[in-house]
């Protein structure tokens, strides 16, 4: 006897499980990140008295420069790592939507696919700024391989400041639209680091 067809919108009961767990693991993954949000509301004011630091470094003379160069290393290495954590901060990663045929189309459909999702969550701010272009989308990386056996390219999606990013999430989680609803491995998540990153696939092979 042939198995029976769903006749709602609802996960097979045999998904239901592994729906599940994957919940779970992305309210886990959502707890760390309050801890790096936590961090990020210092980040200002540690940067300004960096950057003041620096400006005192930079009036010594030659002899304590070369005996603080190591210092100065580190103070502009924690410059770095902060202007990346806060770019981070404002992206979208949504990973395992399918390319198109060639680049024009696939960034033709990433568009419209993210104005699907802007347009029915009934949010102006971030419907005007994707009207104002101060939305971006990208395929990272920009170029594209040859290979058939390829994954997709994850899309990134950056916003002004990192509050949008989150609505923009909250929504994205919500479910699959139209346009993307045969991607069933799917998701939208947020921008890591490479550290994040790297605790992200540990988590994975945890989850199987």
């Amino acid at each position: 006897m042939p198995p029976k067809k769903q006749t709602s919108d609802e996960a097979p009961s045999w998904l239901q499980p592994i729906l599940k767990r994957w919940d779970e693991y992305f309210v886990r993954i959502d707890k760390m990140f309050e801890i790096f949000a936590k961090v990020q509301e210092t980040q200002s004011t540690i940067l300004s008295k960096l950057n003041k630091l620096e400006e005192q470094f930079l009036a010594m003379d030659d002899k304590e420069c070369n005996q603080n160069s190591a210092l100065y290393s580190t103070l502009v290495k924690f410059q770095a790592d902060a202007r990346i954590v806060n770019a981070k901060s404002c992206r979208v990663t949504w990973v395992g939507i399918e390319e198109q045929d060639d680049e024009a189309a696939t960034q033709l459909f990433d568009v419209e696919a993210l104005k699907e999702i802007i347009e029915t969550s009934g949010d102006d701010e971030l419907l005007k700024d994707l009207q104002d272009g101060k939305i971006s989308v990208h395929r990272h990386p920009k170029l594209r391989t040859s290979s058939l056996r390829r994954r997709p390219r994850i899309i990134k999606i950056e916003l002004r400041n990192q509050e949008l990013r989150d609505r923009l999430l909250m929504h994205m989680r919500a479910g699959r639209l139209s346009m993307t609803k045969d991607f069933v491995h799917s998701y939208a998540r947020k921008d890591y680091t490479r550290e994040e990153l790297e605790y992200d696939r540990s988590l994975r092979k945890k989850a199987g």
